[in-house]
């Protein structure tokens, strides 16, 4: 097993921490069920008992900026002060500036907020966060089978081949760990035939008309 812990270094403050500050900021600021309403829709709406479930077809639910849909989903209750919420088939979670592909996605709330999110991926497909930062004309680009939110413990982890991508740049490993409150990031694969954490940098190009201007 290889493991890697980084923090505090330029290129993947530049290459991690943003993905993940995005992820964090936009869900913690928007999915908050006492600040605005949410809205559910679906094509058919289910309820089985013993104990009670609510099951959806086609389901889509969206508060202030961030919307989330699926083929189906099931609920425990329909309220979000304590009850956790399913999406399965065809998840996407759209965000302010960015979306996230999954199969299926778990959210566990306590007091009107989440305590836990896992978004997994399928066999064919990992799950897939993408978003474009206002600043910057390209995409920034995470992917892994399983993201595991937990909010009390202010961790996220990516699992199962993940790779995260911006501007060229790019970090690869089995493991990921982003510890929130430390700011610090903890990479490791224990692959047996790849165990390897590797990391990709490219060197932006010198503009030779700027340096010729300074002659």
């Amino acid at each position: 097993m290889k493991k890697i812990k980084l923090k505090n270094n330029a290129f993947l403050s530049i290459l991690l921490t943003f993905p993940l500050t995005f992820f964090i900021s936009t869900t913690t600021a928007q999915i908050n069920t006492t600040d605005l309403p949410i809205t559910i829709d679906a094509e058919s709406t289910d309820y089985e008992g013993n104990p009670s479930i609510l099951k959806f077809k086609k389901l889509n639910l969206s508060q202030g900026n961030i919307k989330i849909s699926s083929d189906t989903g099931q609920a425990s209750k329909l309220d979000f002060e304590n009850s956790t919420w399913q999406f399965l088939g065809n998840v996407k979670i759209t965000l302010e500036n960015g979306v996230i592909l999954a199969s299926k996605t778990f959210l566990e709330f306590q007091g009107h907020q989440i305590k836990i999110a896992n978004i997994t991926g399928s066999k064919e497909n990992q799950v897939i966060l993408e978003f474009q930062r206002q600043e910057k004309d390209h995409i920034t680009t995470a992917m892994a089978d399983r993201i595991d939110y937990d909010f009390e413990a202010a961790m996220i982890d990516f699992s199962g081949n993940v790779t995260i991508v911006e501007d060229g740049n790019q970090i690869s490993s089995n493991y990921l760990v982003y510890n929130i409150e430390q700011q610090s990031i903890q990479a490791q694969s224990n692959i047996a035939d790849n165990p390897k954490v590797r990391i990709t940098y490219t060197p932006r190009k010198i503009d030779d008309s700027n340096l010729n201007k300074a002659k």
